[in-house]
C-alpha cells in the first residue's frame, strides 16, 4: 500500500503538473481493488493550507475531505473521529481542535479548562 502526502493531494485539487499521473495511478489502484494510505496528519495540514496558504473558503475544504473520507480508494487513518471532526471544522472549529475535542469524547475524557 503507498501513502499519498499533502503537497500530491494538492497538486490533484489544484490540477498541478502531477495531477494526471496520480489520477492515474488513483485508477489503477482502484481497478486492483487496492488502497492508498491518507494519515490523519496529512488531512489536518491538508485543511489549513488549503484554507490559508490558498484562500479556499471552509466550505469547500469541508467537502474536500468529505470526499476523500467517502472515497473508497483511500484507507485514511483514524476515519470515524475524522469524520466527526470534519462536522465541527465545517461548523467553525479549528480541524486540529476538533479532532482533539473527538478523541477526548471516544475515550470519555473531559479537557481540562483552567
Amino acid at each position: 500500500m503507498d501513502a499519498i502526502d499533502t503537497q500530491d493531494i494538492i497538486d490533484f485539487l489544484t490540477k498541478g503538473e502531477k495531477a494526471e499521473r496520480l489520477e492515474e495511478h488513483l485508477r489503477k489502484v482502484e481497478r486492483k481493488k487496492g488502497k492508498v494510505f491518507v494519515s490523519s496528519y496529512t488531512l489536518i495540514e491538508l485543511a489549513y493550507l488549503l484554507e490559508y496558504n490558498y484562500g479556499v473558503d471552509r466550505e469547500k475544504v469541508a467537502k474536500s475531505l468529505r470526499t476523500i473520507l467517502e472515497d473508497r480508494v483511500f484507507k485514511v487513518e483514524g476515519k470515524p473521529e475524522l469524520e466527526k471532526a470534519v462536522n465541527l471544522y465545517a461548523q467553525g472549529m479549528d480541524l486540529f481542535e476538533a479532532l482533539k475535542e473527538v478523541q477526548y469524547e471516544k475515550v470519555g475524557v473531559k479537557r481540562l479548562r483552567l
